[in-house]
């Protein structure tokens, strides 16, 4: 039996294709790197800050990356062209960031006290005492924006303005597999007994909540050749995807317990070691960016915190793409990311097209 000229011809055009996404992915070079100079100028327990460096900044607050605790932090420098770190140097701003690092054994009996009140706000102050300014930018980034809003709810004379960015703040707001699942698990013997949590496990954990999201990119890799360009971005995001650090067993069951199961940053009795969080007492201008198509973070969850801050202090931008894609697309690049640098600065926040 004979096949169909046209199932060949576009079988030979997919063997083409994939052939050229091979030779492509082995031109590109391996491994996670900084992209924008950087030092580590602080270091307490394996936390470190790190300073950026390249431009001599005009805006007299610098601003402080809190990045998530469940992924690694190059996300928001991956090249050039895609590049948070940059996009708000461009803005004039000086730019350090929360670098949790790599945790060890005895990370695992850590509260998650000990990371708000000790770590974020070590940070804050060396920051404000090696530069003289009188308060510190605060850009919190998924779980890093929850802790960022729990710390300027506590220490608002310290900072100067707040970014959020596919920030979680009602946890059982919107349609997201991951707050659901995150429901029905029972966390308490891990913060009674805790154990590090392996990072593989947490990236299995994302991958299953879309498992086909993989194979459908790819075959579409195969049939559209992307540029070379595009193909690095791809396989950078993917690296980056595929590392998640190993988590404190004891901060990671109270995190997944306060705010997932329990919801207690909207519903209120939040208590973090000798302090209680509340929302309302977050009393400085907050820019609050969030992705319409987030299957992580669901826009309801992000967009929930307006109903917490007063009108005057608050503004919203939205973006049509996905959790990623808010913090590295070339579309984030030109419209969301010089917008919110332009906020930070003090100029108002320009709707993006």
């Amino acid at each position: 039996m004979s096949s169909s000229p046209g199932i060949e011809s576009e079988l030979e055009t997919f063997r083409k294709n994939y052939r050229h996404l091979i030779d492509n992915i082995r031109r590109l070079e391996s491994g996670q790197n900084w992209h924008t100079p950087n030092e580590i100028c602080f270091n307490f327990e394996g936390m470190k800050i790190r300073e950026f460096r390249g431009t001599t900044p005009s805006c007299p607050t610098p601003v402080l990356i809190v990045y998530s605790h469940v992924n690694l932090p190059h996300v928001i420098d991956l090249t050039e062209q895609h590049s948070m770190v940059r996009r708000l140097m461009e803005a004039g701003h000086k730019v350090y960031l929360v670098d949790w690092g790599q945790i060890n054994g005895e990370a695992r009996t850590r509260d998650l006290a000990r990371y708000l009140h000790d770590y974020l706000d070590k940070s804050v102050n060396f920051i404000l005492d090696s530069t003289g300014a009188k308060r510190v930018n605060l850009v919190g980034i998924c779980q890093g924006g929850t802790f960022s809003l729990c710390y300027a709810s506590l220490h608002p004379e310290k900072l100067g303005r707040l970014v959020t960015v596919v920030t979680p703040v009602d946890f059982h707001a919107g349609d997201g597999v991951l707050s659901k699942w995150a429901r029905k698990i029972d966390y308490s013997p891990l913060e009674s007994n805790p154990v590090n949590i392996p990072g593989g496990l947490i990236t299995l954990f994302f991958q299953s909540l879309r498992p086909y999201d993989d194979m459908m990119r790819n075959i579409r890799l195969i049939r559209n050749r992307v540029s070379l360009d595009s193909l690095e971005l791809t396989a950078l995001v993917d690296q980056w995807v595929f590392e998640c650090p190993d988590q404190p067993g004891r901060a990671f069951a109270q995190f997944m317990r306060l705010f997932y199961q329990e919801n207690r940053l909207v519903r209120g009795g939040l208590q973090l070691g000798e302090h209680r969080i509340d929302l309302g007492n977050v009393r400085i201008p907050v820019l609050n960016l969030y992705a319409n198509g987030d299957h992580l973070v669901p826009k309801e969850s992000s967009g929930a915190l307006k109903g917490f801050m007063e009108a005057d202090r608050y503004t919203e931008m939205t973006y049509d793409g996905g959790h990623v894609g808010l913090m590295v697309s070339a579309r984030a690049q030109r419209t969301i990311l010089p917008a919110m640098g332009a906020w930070l600065a003090g100029q108002t926040a320009l709707r993006p097209s």
